[in-house]
């Protein structure tokens, strides 16, 4: 196979000729940079035998580009979370030979087929995400493309039927069904003093030594089951976030509209104050040794950390729960959160603490055990 990039009159052509084709194809593209991932992309799936069947046909104007061109613009112009960049990756090897006028209804509903076929056999949430990445691109397509005085175009991943991702009798057929599965996992009280015991050394009678001697880590598994921080919010915290004058914490939160900052503000409970002191005595900057504050190393941090809780509950002999499960058990705290006079925090309260601006989020992390409301009837 050979792939060759000219510059024709300010414009760029790839030429790719290959044995699978039938003759050479030929596209312009407006960059170099675009023809070259292009390219890159063609290459990866030629050697695999694929032929996309766009490649087969007559190529068409420069008004109707390659889905993955699109892509890259959209990427390039437009601000993305770090979910959604990886996500693209995957994306962009799926729409090698896709053109803006392939994405038609009937596309995306077999586009939707394979996704749940048994090559990839994908639960619905997942099917959803990638729909929804690729209608967000089309959608800023077409904004781009229509002119003042013409009615915008019709996207037709967002005319998809209610429930489109969810895994049909016919689909049945084929495949194990999958479903969305909803976490509610939480604590039991011996399940979080085997927890505790690993984090203060205590070493089991079946290993050879204790799990860890790491104050920092033991007083993030505290910050998160005490105030419902992600993970990535937590390693990220400084010293100058926490004003101990009036006990809360300013954290950065990590789920705004397209990966922007969301602010918000946390109270410290009481329990939380005095090991959260000492520590943060004499100290500024970074509160955790984790990361080294570059957004480089924030994946691998994220990483290391993740499998360090793993490897703690695993230690601790607490089966089928995650790191991102102490969030759901620090949300059902602040419910649970009492005094003499009754709730502490009301549910919009609640959802300011956790960063909720959709209080059917509180129906999904409040996970409350039946025996401790049972409890409260005496």
């Amino acid at each position: 196979m050979a792939v060759n990039i000219q510059n024709r009159s300010g414009k760029f052509q790839l030429r790719v000729t290959h044995k699978l084709l039938p003759k050479p194809f030929f596209f312009t593209f407006l960059s170099q940079d675009e023809a070259q991932t292009y390219g890159d992309q063609l290459m990866a799936l030629l050697a695999r035998g694929v032929v996309p069947q766009e490649m087969l046909v007559k190529p068409k104007s420069e008004a109707d580009p390659m889905l993955t061109v699109v892509m890259e613009n959209y990427q390039r112009q437009t601000s993305i979370t770090d979910s959604d960049e990886e996500l693209f990756k995957i994306l962009k090897m799926e729409m090698i030979g896709v053109r803006v006028s392939g994405v038609t209804f009937t596309w995306a509903e077999n586009y939707v087929r394979t996704l749940k076929a048994p090559d990839k056999h994908l639960a619905p949430s997942t099917i959803r995400k990638r729909v929804g990445a690729l209608g967000r691109v089309v959608d800023w397509h077409i904004r781009q493309t229509t002119k003042d005085d013409e009615a915008p175009r019709a996207n037709p991943l967002r005319m998809l039927t209610r429930g489109y991702s969810v895994y049909s009798k016919e689909d049945a057929k084929l495949v194990e069904p999958k479903v969305d599965q909803s976490r509610d996992r939480r604590l039991a009280p011996d399940e979080l003093q085997r927890v505790l015991n690993a984090l203060a050394g205590v070493k089991r009678e079946d290993r050879e030594r204790p799990f860890t001697n790491d104050e920092a880590f033991g007083l993030m598994f505290a910050l998160i089951v005490d105030t419902g921080m992600r993970l990535f919010e937590a390693y990220r915290m400084r010293a100058d976030m926490i004003d101990f004058k009036t006990n809360i914490i300013r954290v950065d939160g990590s789920k705004g509209h397209r990966g922007l900052i969301k602010p918000r503000v946390v109270p410290i409970k009481k329990e939380l104050r005095a090991p959260l002191t000492a520590w943060c005595d004499g100290r500024v900057g970074l509160l955790f040794p984790y990361w080294d504050g570059t957004p480089e190393a924030r994946k691998k941090t994220q990483g290391r950390l993740t499998q360090r809780f793993m490897g703690l509950f695993d230690y601790a002999e607490v089966p089928d729960f995650t790191e991102h499960d102490l969030r759901h058990e620090a949300a059902c705290r602040w419910f649970e959160l009492r005094n003499e006079r009754g709730w502490v925090f009301s549910e919009i309260e609640v959802c300011r603490i956790m960063g909720w601006t959709d209080t059917r989020m509180a129906l999904r992390y409040a996970s409350l055990r039946g025996e401790d409301l049972s409890s409260r009837l005496g």
